[in-house]
């Protein structure tokens, strides 16, 4: 019987343009350092893992709230916009669809469970990955950000597979892997060479993604 895959988004599946920094656009047109802009906005993050902020006006709002600062509507608008631009920049490893695609034909059942904001959400489709899953568990929506149990929980529930079938593949940021074994999932590591390096203890570690297609747990249960 196939085993179940529960496979993270960021840096495992897909990446940002590592050229865009909207602390590096947003902070010239405020008169701030980058550093002072890049803090602020990081405080909310939580918040917006969890889906307390949905919007790309409202992290603009709690981004100027903790800076103190007040600005015309037009300085509003082109930060929001300035925001909202880092998701298109949001690209598909060459390796992630034909990956995903080979698990299904194979029978294995694939959850997305990933930690992101509301604002990640309307990418999928166009990225063309929306149809590739079983069961997605977005941490803005179930409102549970890894390591909590309650994405992993909703992602179980959702497919109504036994957690100690299941294998799970991520990049390692997030406590992730510590997450996942808590439930007795199997743990992969997908340390692609241009990664930062994690110290993240594993059941495997492969360097791409294609490389899970004849991993053992993988290939013995296909």
């Amino acid at each position: 019987m196939p085993r179940p895959v529960f496979i993270d988004l960021y840096f495992t599946l897909i990446e940002p343009d590592p050229a865009y920094n909207w602390a590096s656009l947003a902070a010239p047109l405020l008169g701030i350092e980058q550093h002072a802009f890049h803090a602020a906005a990081g405080r909310s993050y939580q918040a917006r893992m969890v889906g307390t902020y949905r919007l790309a006006e409202e992290i603009v709002d709690q981004t100027l709230g903790y800076l103190g600062i007040t600005v015309t509507p037009e300085v509003h608008a082109t930060l929001t916009k300035q925001r909202l631009e880092f998701f298109s920049t949001l690209r598909v490893y060459p390796d992630s669809i034909p990956t995903l695609q080979a698990l299904r034909a194979r029978g294995h059942q694939i959850a997305l469970v990933t930690n992101c904001s509301a604002e990640t959400i309307p990418m999928m489709e166009p990225l063309g990955l929306l149809n590739l899953f079983d069961a997605i568990a977005y941490s803005c929506d179930v409102r549970s950000a890894k390591p909590e149990p309650g994405i992993y929980q909703h992602a179980l529930n959702a497919l109504g597979v036994d957690s100690r079938e299941v294998v799970y593949v991520g990049d390692g940021d997030t406590q992730e892997h510590a997450g996942a074994a808590k439930f007795g999932m199997t743990t992969v590591l997908l340390q692609r060479p241009e990664a930062k390096v994690r110290a993240v203890q594993t059941d495997y570690v492969i360097n791409s993604l294609t490389e899970l297609l004849d991993l053992a747990p993988l290939s013995q249960g296909a």
